[in-house]
């Protein structure tokens, strides 16, 4: 299973952690890579919709872990 992850940032700035924040998909996990990936093109396609001041820059389909076996740091 996988969790999908969009990184976006302010249109015109350089992709630095005060110009950009982390989307965390709230539908997921997906059964496959592939489920994850369309996941990921949908969020980018609307993101215009919810914040037209930002534009997507990366992402990535991690493999879920339920949070009772993730490690705190």
């Amino acid at each position: 299973m996988y969790e999908a992850f969009v990184l976006i940032c302010l249109m015109g700035h350089p992709t630095l952690d005060e110009s950009c924040e982390q989307l965390k998909d709230t539908r997921g996990p997906y059964m496959t890579h592939d489920q994850c990936l369309a996941r990921v093109y949908e969020i980018k396609q609307d993101l215009p919709l919810y914040k037209p001041h930002m534009e997507a820059r990366a992402y990535r389909c991690d493999k879920f872990t339920p949070q009772t076996e993730k490690q705190r740091t």
